[in-house]
């Protein structure tokens, strides 16, 4: 590959990363929270749950920490914290740091018997809460999966169960969405319920394109618009082996009861790609636009992509929240949508042309990376026979692996969807095309 293109892929990198540091979930806490007006009385509970459910409870402690009682700080379990958990061995000074919230952590994307320990928690602790306190929820993507309350009937492996149907079967993130939030306790705004008749304040990181407050982690504290016949209709639909499930679904907290309820976006999937754009203008010189969030079937996306490559003039970049779907079968190699995406458009893209597809999270489904970052030169490297074998089998990790276009940053503390960056080369481009 070109000396050139490699700088190119390089500085999509570059900017992925800084645009996350730019939205640190820890310094938007803080700055809502400092900008909060007026003393309150009572205790102040926080329930930290998601993926930067840590970012977000140091933030808050930074800004109240003399007004926070306690709380927990839910967030995704990884090889470190599980072997430590497993040989008993004391708290590391991040979690000490985070008293007196309890850190807790479960699984994602498919919960576990810890995601019910987390929820039953959270249950308890804010149903002690009176008229003169204040829960404060710190919400951002994957709390849906560490805060798991199956309604009575439902067992921990039916939930687990129609949470991976609707999740390999390709089903949006708002319909998953939708059940969760209806076939739960703690969902569909039950734990500001619970909390009742505490003032509920929710500060949100969304990671669903488009996303409304109820759609993020499937909204435990704030309203639902959405009816049980919605979410009966989508289980129809997307899981009818499960459909014996459909009774257990009830309906959620709705509009008109939650006067006491105040919910703010801290950070959404459009935010990060006008951060990552001005980071491209700024270090790479790109002319370098934020498009509009796109979600949907990931083939019809590669396609997109590779269009867009098409049409760019030299030196420009446009930077795409994306949520892509794609469905999986049961016997599939290791891989992600961002990962498949990329290893999917790779060959056909124009010479000059470097495509990013990564995970904000920095885990780009069982790939072990966030993504990857290609050119068609790095398609050299690999019989077609090797790449049309990897994306049939949902096996990109091993071949961005041997391609040496893997995009790693380990687990980001973030969660605001995938981003994918489509670049053309300035000194290239005009003997390219």
């Amino acid at each position: 590959m070109s000396g050139a293109l490699d700088g190119l892929r390089a500085a999509l990198v570059s900017a992925f990363r800084a645009g996350l540091v730019e939205l640190d979930p820890a310094g938007l806490v803080e700055r809502a929270l400092d900008a909060e007006a007026g003393a309150r009385r009572g205790r102040v509970l926080a329930i930290a749950a998601g993926k930067a459910a840590l970012g977000m409870t140091r933030g808050a402690l930074r800004s109240w920490g003399d007004r926070i009682t306690g709380g927990l700080a839910v967030t995704v379990a990884d090889a470190a914290t599980s072997a430590r958990d497993r040989q008993k061995t004391p708290a590391d000074p991040e979690e000490a740091a985070l008293r007196p919230l309890r850190v807790m952590r479960a699984a994602h994307p498919i919960p576990d018997a810890r995601s019910v320990e987390a929820a039953e928690a959270a249950l308890a602790a804010v149903a002690a809460l009176g008229p003169d306190d204040l829960l404060l929820a710190l919400i951002s993507g994957g709390a849906s999966a560490l805060l798991a309350a199956p309604p009575a009937g439902v067992s921990l492996a039916d939930k687990q169960a129609i949470v991976a149907a609707l999740l390999e079967g390709g089903a949006p993130i708002q319909e998953v969405n939708l059940v969760r939030r209806h076939l739960s306790r703690i969902k569909g705004g039950r734990l500001a319920a619970t909390a009742a008749p505490a003032r509920v304040l929710t500060l949100i990181m969304s990671d669903v394109v488009g996303g409304l407050p109820h759609d993020i982690s499937s909204g435990p504290t704030v309203p639902d618009p959405t009816h049980v016949d919605d979410a009966r209709a989508a289980l129809h639909r997307r899981a009818p082996q499960l459909a014996r499930l459909a009774p257990a679904l009830s309906e959620s907290l709705k509009p008109a009861d939650a006067r006491r309820l105040e919910a703010r976006l801290l950070a959404d999937p459009d935010k990060l790609a006008e951060r990552v754009a001005a980071a491209l203008a700024d270090r790479a010189g790109l002319r370098a636009v934020a498009a509009p969030a796109e979600d949907g079937d990931a083939r019809a996306i590669v396609a997109r992509r590779l269009a867009l490559a098409r049409t760019l003039a030299p030196g420009d970049a446009v930077v795409i929240p994306c949520e892509p779907t794609l469905a999986l079968p049961a016997q599939r190699g290791a891989g992600g949508r961002a990962g498949w995406i990329a290893l999917a458009a790779m060959r056909d893209l124009p010479p000059d042309v470097a495509l990013l597809c990564a995970a904000s999270d920095g885990v780009d489904g069982s790939s072990g990376a966030a993504g990857a970052v290609v050119a068609r030169a790095a398609a050299a490297a690999m019989a077609d026979r090797g790449i049309e074998a990897a994306l049939a089998g949902f096996d990109d990790a091993a071949a961005h692996r041997a391609l040496g276009t893997r995009v790693e940053t380990g687990p980001t503390g973030h969660n605001l969807t995938d981003l994918h960056i489509v670049a053309r080369d300035v000194t290239l481009g005009a003997r390219a095309r």
